[in-house]
């Protein structure tokens, strides 16, 4: 008996990429690259590990209400937790 597997999960669209749509295979507009852009630059300066606590806070701060828009608009499913952010 074999056992179902879950649909798999479509990899996150990276900002630049051509063809790069949404989890749900629909092509970003040109405001949702913009959205994914800053989302992808917040996450990437957040890995930095020579960042001073308050720029770190600052960005995280930042970060989140960016994070809700990225989901809401379903260009990325991520946890920032998970992110390490």
């Amino acid at each position: 008996m074999t056992t179902p597997t879950a649909p798999a999960v479509p990899a996150a669209p990276q900002p630049g990429q051509q063809g790069v749509t949404d989890l749900l295979g629909h092509p970003l507009a040109d405001h949702e690259r913009a959205l994914l852009e800053v989302y992808t630059g917040l996450v990437e300066t957040l890995s930095r590990d020579d960042l001073p606590p308050c720029v770190a806070a600052n960005l995280r701060a930042a970060l989140a209400p960016v994070a809700v828009a990225v989901t809401d608009l379903g260009l990325r499913f991520e946890h920032l937790t998970d992110l390490g952010v």
